[in-house]
């Protein structure tokens, strides 16, 4: 959902026509003053899709495509990877920047991101890592006389293309709700969208977004407003870039010279440190990757001796990439998963297998303990879903109730009444640059008829089926969202 908060920068500044983009640029104004930065950043920033941002985007989005792939297909996560899209971008735009004619534009940044994560999840909102390799676990008699996909590129990416695009207009029509009415944070969009403003300098910007979390969560100080978004400080990405804002300015105009040049070779060096950290992290990995392949063993360490290994698969996997994954999953979540490895691996597997529940082998999935714990699995996720669900849909038939009382007792033209007019009257008067929630309309009933007739191509779906899932796909995204 990082795009949905596309508006908090895009709703910022109109761009002005200007013919003399190269007299500016060489133009001997203090660009150190914050007041011509965000002047000269509103006239710079004149496009906003741009080829050389959708590029860049593509190609970041096609490798983390593959990542998720690979890893989603073995642990069933993908990450969105919003933040690192918006990072690579600004860094791959701040490499070339000599070579450019135009300055890289927060507008760019912005597309650039959101290409990069639309590209990255589509494993997962295309079903390539859950419901297709389900479909090829079938047995042939489960199969019957029903068509599955294979692996044919042709079914593959009409299968993708029918499932992409309803999501992407029923989108639109959620922001109105989730964003203008009940202000949700979103907090990977919400720090995605500040680390933007961060990086290209936009101080307004990043008073702005600070100023809506602050309003929305009740946090008066604005130094604990990144803290809620995920980020540490500001202060934090500044260094990163080793901005020159973070350092003390004088009056002095030697020493703020001497200040520049001496952060503008910290600068070089500091870059020229990442990338060696980045191509020495790439070539352990891939040496991992190649030796692992010939050796297959390296992939099933018996750390816990042979017996454990061979007979309940207790094993150690030193993969690289799954501890990337590790640190980009975060700390909760890689707790959890292995507090879930120790009782399925530790105590379930064991326990089914010698009490007769599971009498194959362990590695069996119909008569072994690990076919037999999936289903325990499926049904603590279940039950965790339906629960859930059940408590939000009490919570809002709950704030429903109490918005009805509210309506009938709040005096008409009060102050509280005006303030939450005016809010959501802001933020819909500056949605100039939005889509309308017609065109929203026509592309969802449009991809609704896609995805039915490719239903219809590729297994002989009936019309209302497909058009029943659909709806009840929407009714889900809302609960998700």
């Amino acid at each position: 959902m990082s795009n949905l908060h596309y508006h908090s920068i895009q709703n910022e500044s109109t761009p002005n026509e200007f013919s003399s983009r190269t007299a500016l640029v060489n133009s001997e104004q203090n660009t150190d003053s914050p007041g011509y930065q965000v002047e000269s950043e509103k006239m710079m920033e004149k496009s906003h899709f741009t080829l050389r941002s959708i590029i860049v985007g593509l190609l970041f989005g096609t490798i983390l495509c593959f990542s998720n792939m690979y890893f989603g297909l073995q642990t069933g996560w993908i990450s969105m990877m919003s933040l690192q899209s918006s990072l690579v971008g600004f860094a791959v735009f701040k490499i070339l920047q000599p070579y450019l004619e135009t300055k890289f534009s927060i507008y760019e940044n912005v597309l650039v991101q959101t290409t990069a994560v639309a590209a990255a999840t589509m494993p997962l909102a295309g079903g390539f890592v859950g419901i297709l390799p389900a479909f090829n676990m079938l047995d042939p008699e489960e199969i019957g006389d029903n068509h599955l996909l294979g692996i044919n590129m042709y079914e593959l990416s009409l299968w993708g293309f029918g499932l992409s695009l309803f999501g992407v207009f029923f989108a639109i029509l959620l922001r109105k709700q989730v964003l203008v009415r009940e202000k949700l944070r979103f907090p990977s969009g919400t720090a995605t969208a500040q680390m933007i403003a961060v990086l290209h300098k936009r101080k307004d910007l990043e008073m702005k977004i600070s100023k809506q979390i602050s309003i929305q969560t009740g946090v008066k100080d604005p130094d604990n407003v990144s803290e809620i978004v995920g980020l540490d400080n500001n202060s934090t990405l500044d260094n990163i870039f080793n901005s020159p804002e973070s350092l003390p300015h004088t009056s002095d105009e030697s020493r703020i010279g001497n200040t520049n040049l001496n952060n503008h070779e910290h600068d070089d060096s500091d870059w020229q440190n990442k990338i060696i950290l980045l191509v020495i992290s790439f070539s352990i990995s891939s040496l991992y990757a190649i030796i692992s392949n010939f050796y297959p063993k390296l992939k099933k360490l018996p750390i816990f001796g042979s017996y454990l290994s061979e007979t309940w698969l207790w094993n150690l996997n030193p993969s690289p990439s799954f501890a990337g994954q590790g640190i980009i999953m975060g700390l909760p979540t890689t707790i959890h998963m292995l507090l879930g490895a120790l009782v399925g691996w530790g105590i379930l597997s064991p326990l089914a297998k010698l009490k007769g529940w599971a009498p194959g082998k362990v590695d069996d999935w119909k008569t072994g303990s690990q076919g037999w714990i999936l289903w325990i699995s499926l049904a603590i996720m279940v039950v965790e879903s339906f629960t859930s669900l059940a408590l939000i849909i009490y919570d809002e038939l709950l704030s429903a109730y109490e918005r009805r009382i509210t309506k009938y007792s709040r005096i008409p033209g009060g102050a509280s009444d005006s303030a939450s007019i005016s809010s959501e009257e802001s933020v819909v008067m500056e949605s100039k640059h939005l889509v309308p929630n017609s065109v929203a309309w026509i592309g969802l009933v449009i991809s609704t008829i896609i995805c039915a007739i490719v239903m219809k191509v590729l297994f002989s779906l009936q019309v209302k089926m497909s058009i029943i899932a659909v709806v009840l796909a929407c009714v889900l995204a809302v609960l998700s969202v």
